[in-house]
């Protein structure tokens, strides 16, 4: 992992993971998670392919882009959890989400391409909006 997750207005800091491995020889398997975020909240996960940032998320956040654009963003997700409590999470299947968009940033993926993922979290009180998390990289493997 790298980078600095943002702060909810609640006191979330939410943190992306990774579990599996991302084999080309994989149909499934390599899920991205996203946890201790706020409860009844909605977020998605995005990436992209040309390396790691720093850039702030903007005036009065607490939030930095730790992905360099240009950015895919996957589905909207809802968060679960308590309002209020920091007990929410969502997951994303990678490959799952790559096989239904073919058209996505990156593919068709080769060995040796870098991801740079990270999630952003619905916080309305926040500035712009929301709240991103700490991020993380991997490379395909065939």
């Amino acid at each position: 992992m790298y980078c600095t997750s943002g702060v909810t207005t609640n006191g979330c800091v939410p943190s992306i993971a990774s579990s599996g491995l991302p084999s080309l020889g994989a149909s499934s398997g390599f899920t991205l998670q996203v946890s201790s975020v706020e409860g009844l909240k909605t977020g998605i996960v995005f990436y992209g392919i040309l390396g790691a940032s720093s850039t702030p998320f903007g005036s009065g956040s607490t939030s930095i882009l730790c992905v360099r654009p240009p950015l895919q963003r996957t589905r909207v997700q809802g968060t679960g959890g308590t309002a209020g409590h920091c007990d929410g999470s969502f997951a994303l299947d990678l490959f799952g989400y790559l096989a239904n968009h073919p058209n996505a940033l990156g593919q068709p993926i080769a060995p040796g391409v870098r991801f740079n993922v990270q999630a952003w979290i619905r916080d309305p009180a926040a500035p712009r909006g929301g709240q991103t998390s700490d991020a993380l990289w991997f490379e395909f493997v065939p």
